[in-house]
């Protein structure tokens, strides 16, 4: 009786063969990972890629006994049965290279830190990036390829359906096609990198990078909410890049009352004495504290200065320190400052009459 499948043969070389190679494959990939250092990157490829090894050995062995077997009625193979073999091998390679981009993304930070010890740190992050979504683009790549293989496109035909394609992306897919080139723009100048805290003032915003994608990047702002902002407003808008900031300013203003006027002087010695000793203050950089000026009700001051590092948290705690020590140098001349105050004068008559 005729059926899809003819007279199957008595040793089934091909599927117990593909068994015993994905065993075996397993086997030697967990010993190898073994001998490696824990939480290297060389053992976590080797880990990620032992499933998708092994299972895609025993499916390819098994298409291609599955495909020798199939009636020709059925189906017809030139190859019996390999072209299933090779289809099997190359969605293998493609799996495996997307488990392997999952595992650099997850763990990007040790990773990078291995890879390249040499380098600072977000750029040890922005490089490994970089490279993982390398590893993405071939594995989308090898699908496309087998797709057309299989479809049977010629290159003539490609070149068709490309300047069609490019007249549609002309019309069609603008956006895209600006925001992946934006994102590509993004990767080769580098104005940031992830863990960089920037701001864009023309579009009032600013956060961490936390993910630079081709067509949009993932900022997390002041309030803890993810921001995804579209690769063009980078190339199109200024950009601050805080993070980059190499010494941050302190300005500080100050009152003292007028009755303060003489002890103006002293006030000012000291507190430029406590700048030139301060060992959080860049003592390269411009430093100075100013009588500037008669207010309303004040004799206005400012202390100015820069912090020794960029750290926003270094520079707030200087900023602190600087203000309490102010209010002990004034102190200790016997001076004030002024507060706000208000005098109510009482209309002849007493307090019923408007």
């Amino acid at each position: 009786m005729d059926g899809p499948f003819v007279s199957l043969p008595l040793q089934l070389q091909l599927p117990v063969a593909g068994l015993v190679l994905s065993l075996v494959s397993l086997v030697v990939i967990n010993l190898l990972a073994r001998r490696l250092q824990r939480g290297g990157l060389s053992r976590g490829l080797l880990v990620t890629a032992r499933r998708s090894v092994s299972a895609t050995i025993f499916v390819a062995a098994l298409g291609w006994w599955i495909g020798d077997l199939l009636s020709p009625e059925l189906i017809t193979l030139e190859r019996d049965g390999r072209e299933l073999r090779d289809l099997v091998l190359v969605l293998g390679v493609a799996w495996t290279l997307l488990r392997w981009k999952r595992e650099l993304s997850a763990n990007k930070v040790a990773y990078a830190a291995q890879l390249l010890p040499a380098l600072d740190g977000k750029e040890q992050i922005f490089l490994l990036d970089v490279f993982s979504k390398v590893v993405g683009i071939a594995a989308l790549v090898i699908l496309v390829l087998e797709v057309m293989r299989l479809l049977g496109v010629s290159a003539a035909l490609l070149v068709t359906a490309g300047g069609f394609g490019a007249a549609a992306l002309g019309f069609g897919a603008q956006g895209i096609v600006s925001n992946s080139l934006s994102g590509l723009s993004l990767y080769i100048n580098r104005p940031f990198v992830v863990g960089d805290f920037i701001e864009i003032p023309s579009e009032t915003l600013m956060g961490t990078v936390e993910n630079i994608s081709w067509f949009y990047t993932r900022l997390r702002s002041l309030e803890r909410q993810p921001v995804y902002v579209p690769n063009t407003i980078f190339t199109t808008n200024t950009l601050v890049n805080i993070a980059e900031t190499d010494n941050r300013r302190i300005w500080i203003e100050f009152g003292l009352t007028y009755n303060d006027r003489e002890r103006i002087a002293a006030i000012v010695a000291d507190l430029e004495q406590v700048l030139e000793s301060h060992p959080e203050v860049d003592q390269t950089k411009a430093k100075a504290v100013n009588f500037t000026g008669y207010g309303d009700s004040s004799l206005d001051l400012r202390l100015f200065c820069h912090a020794s590092s960029g750290d926003v948290l270094e520079a707030w705690a200087l900023q602190q320190d600087l203000l309490l020590q102010i209010g002990d140098v004034v102190e200790v001349h016997g001076a004030s400052m002024p507060f706000p105050t208000r005098t109510l004068i009482q209309a002849p008559g007493g307090p019923d009459r408007p």
